[in-house]
């Protein structure tokens, strides 16, 4: 119970800092396609999932090229694995951004993403790793990108890896 007040806590001063000194948000909803599964129980399945995260980016000194900063994620597992008995419908996942973007022509940019952090299904009980890379296009403030994604559950030896698909859009300010 101490757990997650102190975790509810954190994320609250977290999020308000950062969105004191943001110079950016960056919502990227996404399906992710299970590539494949490695663990002690289970065999080939799907564990697809539909999310999203919203990041709160602020630039780095040198130029606006590179900016960084915290992420909040929501995602849906379509399947769920029936041995993992306290994975629920709805999880969160929580970390960092970092975002690379270069003109290519005009309005016409190439963008790279990375997200670290950890995902959770049990109600704040246990976190597990998560790390996903994109690369893509964007245009303006819309942006379309392509990744991997590897997910992993250490109580049961279980490693994911999925191929995301995300719709991006970020409002400067």
């Amino acid at each position: 119970m101490i757990k997650n007040k102190l975790f509810l806590v954190l994320s609250i001063f977290f999020i308000i800092t950062t969105v004191t000194y943001a110079f950016e948000l960056l919502i990227t909803p996404s399906y992710s396609y299970t590539l494949n599964s490695t663990g002690d129980t289970n065999t080939q399945q799907s564990l697809d999932y539909t999310g999203g995260r919203i990041s709160f980016l602020i630039p780095t000194e040198d130029g606006e090229e590179i900016s960084y900063g915290p992420y909040l994620g929501f995602f849906y597992n379509y399947n769920l694995l029936d041995s993992l008995e306290s994975v629920e419908d709805v999880g969160i996942s929580l970390g960092l951004n970092m975002k690379y973007t270069t003109n290519i022509i005009g309005n016409l940019d190439f963008l790279v993403t990375a997200f670290g952090g950890v995902h959770t299904e049990d109600y704040f009980k246990t976190f597990k790793t998560e790390i996903l890379i994109n690369g893509g296009i964007s245009y303006n403030n819309l942006s379309l990108s392509v990744g991997y994604e590897t997910r992993y559950y250490e109580e049961e030896s279980l490693t994911v890896n999925y191929l995301p698909i995300s719709l991006g859009v970020s409002f400067k300010f």
